[in-house]
Order: C-alpha cells, then structure tokens, then sequence
C-alpha cells in the first residue's frame, strides 16, 4: 500500500512534468533517498525525463545551469541536507542575475530534529536569501488529501514563478521523517496541468518614432536571452538601416550592418565624434564591453532600453526612456513603422568593423589572440561556451563566425566558478560544444570533467596556458613587481596533459594557427582537451601590437 511520503513525491513530480520539466540534476545522500529513488522510477518509464548524478554539488549546480541556458526551461537540481546544498549557492547567484530558471529541490531535516545538534543539519530556511524568486517548504509526510492539492498547485506555481520573465532560481525545502524508503513497483498518479496563459501584448510606438526619425541611431546588442528572435532583429537593422554594435553574447554577428570590436575600437580611438549616434536603442543586458557603456554615457547619448528583464539596469544611469515589453513585441512594431533613420549612418558605421576582421585575417602566429579568432571555425550549430577574464574579452573583440554557431558565458556575476560544469550542461544540448578558458579559470572547476564521461558528452576545451591571470597584467597592479607574481600572477605549473589523462580525455597541443584551425572545424566525439602555450607578458605585447596596427589603418 502505498504511504502518504511515496504518494506526494509522486504528485510532486508529475505536477513538474504537468509543466514541462524534463530535466533534472541529483547529488544523492541518505536525506533524498525517497526523492532519488522515485526519480529513477519515474524516469524509467518516462522517455521525455532527463536524470544525470553529479555527486560534486557545486559542479551539479552548474550543470544544471547550463543545461537551463540552452534550453530556456526549469531545470531540477536536487541534494541531501546540511553543506550540500550550500555549494549550489554561485550557481544560484550567476541564475539569479542572469536570469536563468533553477528549481532547487533540497531534502531536510524534519522540524524536531532542528537547532539542537542533529549531525548534518543546517539551517536551510531561506537559505539563499534574496538570490532566489520564492521559498517554500512543502510538507510531504502527512496523508490530508489537502497536502496532495496544495503539492500539485504549488509545484506548479513555482515552475511558473521560475520561467516568468525574468526567470530565476526558487527553492523548494523538504523536511523528511525517517524511515525514508518509500514503496517502489505501484502505479503512479495523473496531475491535471494548470494552464497560463500570457496576455498579448502591444506596444504603441508613435512617440518613439518620432523621437528617432532622421537620426544616427544605433542599436546596441548586450548579451540576449535565447528568447528574443535575432532574425528580426537582424531583418529590422537591414531594413532601417540601424548599424548593430553587437556583443560577443548576442550572436547577431556574421552579417552586414554589424560591429564588432568595440572595445578595441574605442579603446584605439579611431572612432571620431562625427559617428557619435544621437540614439542608442539598447537590448539585452549588460555589454561585455565596458567602454562603449562609458562612451555613451560621456557623450550623453539618449538611450532607449528594451525588455522586461533588461529595464532597470543601467550601472551609467544613463536611460533616457524604458520600454517594458516582449523584445520580439518591440522589434516587429518597429520594423511595421514608417520609422527611417539617417541612412548615410550605417555605412560609415559598419565600415569600422570591417577594420578589425582585416587585421586579424592577415594574422598568422599562434597567440592567445588568435586562438579566439580560430573559434569562428566551429563546426555549424555549435555551441561556445566562453570562461570570463581574458577569453570572454578576447572574443567580444576578435570573434566573427564563419556559420551560425551559438555563443554562451556566465555573465551575470562573471565568476569563474563552474566553468566546465556549465559548458557540459550546455553540451547536452548540442552535437558539438567548445569551451574556451584560461588554465586558472580551467584548474577552478576540474571536477566537472568527470560529467564529460560520465555521459559520453562532446566538449572540446581549449586551455589558453599562461600559467596564472592573464588578466592582471593588463591592470594597474602589475606594476608592484615584488609581490604581482605571488597577489595576481598566481602561476599554478598545471600540467594539463595529466589532466587530460585524468578524466579519459583526447588531448591536442598545436603549435600554429593553421593546426588549431584543423582541430576546431572538424566535429570531434567524447572530451577533447587542446593546449594552447602562452606567455602572460608576451600576451600584452600582442594586445599593443594590434592596437598599433589597427590604429595605423585609420591613420593611413
């Protein structure tokens, strides 16, 4: 007969696959027992349900994120009472401010057995404080067919909670009783699915157009939601002749019209105030590029910021108007409008990034630079995960594909934590994923490697092995030479072909841009590992160097 613990955890899962939830990450320990086993049950018989185990929390946490990323849909993270569930916390964060949606599933002490020293008990109560949208505690051991209602309505509302734009993380804590095993082998039960449905949205754009007809308008692209349609967004640039400045993360680039580099291109000063735009319509959130926020800011630019999650957030305090609508809403209004803007703008806008794909295209010594501008060789409908520090800026410069291929990177606190772990979240989505890091960022999250073979996933790393932070010597700090290697140097001598051998991995260390290039445009099954030797001083050399040519072009 089946008890009141094995009948709610079954309500609970199905009234997370009433909303669509297939996805689910586990770390077991004896308090999930009930909830780990009835998964495996479940999953056995649902071809639709996702489990992986990851037994390091930290690395399941963005695993789970990662697969979140690409999917745009809740994903279920599960783990045992006490520390556990403490190292979901920069998971938690990056989801949190990137909006990425996480149900944290954790297991817990019952109430008799809290603050009176009970092994392996913490204080998990809103744990996550402010980090996540809601916290809810759901008692599962009591048969009150009220308890079963109120589990297939809440469960449900908090998946909703979690996808509602902007999506984020929310936390479901459940105390269990021992004994904890519940009855396997017994039919499971239905879960009507609560519909919502969204309203229709409209956006009258009269006094926009009339703010933005005849001026030199840009649309500045930051890293987008995988919700909004780049293809309009494209298409409407094209048809009103908007140049786009896009990020590396909005995966706009690779047509006419885009700029890329801004960075670069501002830092360089070859951009001169008679392309200074009158407007800037901003989309997704914060740019890699810190110059160009400061560039318009410095040049009072009016600004117009699009999206429900995107409002709200401007370090410059710069906005000048906010729209609170649906990108896509936004962008099919606009490209129905009679709007036109100066049409001379985009050709001499445009005509600056072209600059940028020059010089790199003649460039033909491996270096930390042109290993980012190999990656646009990714075989087509893959995937980049892309480490912060060095590589994300390197490739917000250099990076053009050559196909569509989609770009990604934790950019909402930009940590290194979980690197690895999140690009492996990414490649269960794709045929083909690479991640681009630094050693440091790479040595930070080795652990999760092992979900690489653990599910036979498809990742190719490129390790860019300076031997520590690169970027530090880029910053003010690297002038205190007595302590800069021992504060901010940090070489670690990781020899990452040990590694490879570690984790069962294919490993590759070429030696020239051409031999990179072979690696990157073929498909290539199971884990790869491709060193890249660099030199930390030598990197900031070449950085100059392509400074000096590209401001040399403008001057000839």
């Amino acid at each position: 007969m089946t008890d009141s613990l094995t009948n709610n955890i079954k309500h609970l899962f199905k009234a997370l696959a009433a909303q669509g939830v297939t996805d689910y990450v586990i770390s077991p320990g004896s308090r999930t027992t009930p909830i780990a086993l009835l998964l495996a049950e479940y999953a056995t018989y649902t071809e639709s349900i996702n489990v992986y185990v990851d037994v390091d929390e930290r690395s399941a946490a963005f695993f789970a994120l990662g697969i979140a990323k690409a999917t745009v849909h809740p994903v279920v993270l599960i783990a045992t009472s006490g520390t556990a569930i403490a190292n979901w916390m920069p998971a938690v964060v990056e989801a949190q401010i990137s909006n990425v949606p996480l149900i944290l599933l954790s297991t817990d002490r019952p109430a008799e057995l809290q603050h009176i020293g009970t092994q392996q008990t913490i204080d998990q109560t809103k744990l996550f404080g402010t980090q996540v949208k809601r916290f809810v505690a759901i008692t599962l051991q009591d048969a009150h067919p009220d308890v079963t209602a109120y589990i297939d309505y809440e469960v449900q509302e908090i998946v909703r909670l979690a996808a509602a734009t902007p999506a984020g993380p929310v936390h479901l804590n459940l105390p269990l009783r021992k004994p904890l095993m519940p009855v396997l082998g017994e039919p499971w039960p239905d879960v009507a699915a609560q519909t919502n449905v969204a309203a229709i949205e409209q956006i009258d754009l009269t006094a926009l157009t009339a703010m933005i007809t005849d001026k030199k308008v840009v649309i500045l692209a930051g890293p987008l939601q995988k919700t909004v349609n780049v293809k309009l967004l494209q298409e409407l640039a094209a048809t009103k002749r908007f140049p786009i400045i896009a990020d590396v993360l909005a995966n706009v680039r690779g047509v006419a019209g885009v700029v890329n580099g801004i960075e670069l291109l501002l830092q360089t000063e070859v951009i001169d105030d008679t392309l200074v735009p009158d407007i800037v319509i901003r989309l997704g959130s914060t740019p890699v590029s810190a110059r160009v926020m400061t560039w318009v800011q410095d040049h009072t630019v009016a600004q117009i910021v699009v999206g429900k999650a995107t409002v709200g957030k401007d370090y410059k305090r710069q906005i000048s108007r906010q729209l609170h609508v649906d990108e896509n809403v936004f962008l099919q209004a606009l490209l129905a409008s009679d709007v036109r803007a100066n049409q001379e703008y985009l050709a001499e806008f445009s005509a600056l990034g072209q600059q940028v794909t020059k010089l790199m295209s003649s460039a033909d010594h491996l270096n930390e630079i042109t290993t980012v501008y190999a990656m646009r060789k990714a075989v087509s409908n893959s995937a980049i995960f892309v480490a912060n520090s060095m590589p994300i800026r390197d490739m917000d410069n250099f990076f053009v594909p050559d196909h569509a291929v989609t770009v990604m990177a934790n950019r909402g606190a930009n940590g290194i934590d979980g690197t690895e772990s999140t690009a492996l979240g990414v490649a269960t989505q794709f045929d083909q994923t690479y991640l681009i890091t630094g050693d440091l960022t790479f040595f930070h999250d080795m652990n999760g490697l092992m979900m690489a073979k653990q599910y036979q996933l498809n990742l190719t790393v490129v390790v860019v092995n300076n031997d520590g932070g690169s970027i530090f010597s880029f910053l003010p700090q690297a002038n205190a030479k007595d302590y800069f290697e021992e504060m901010f140097g940090t070489p670690l001598g990781l020899n990452v072909e040990k590694v490879a051998n570690l984790y069962d991995a294919t490993y590759h260390h070429p030696h020239t841009v051409q031999a990179l290039e072979a690696l990157i445009m073929q498909p290539m099954p199971g884990l790869n590992i491709i060193e890249i030797t660099s030199d930390r001083a030598q990197n900031v050399l070449d950085h100059r160097q392509i400074q000096n040519e590209l401001q040399a072009l403008y001057n000839d």
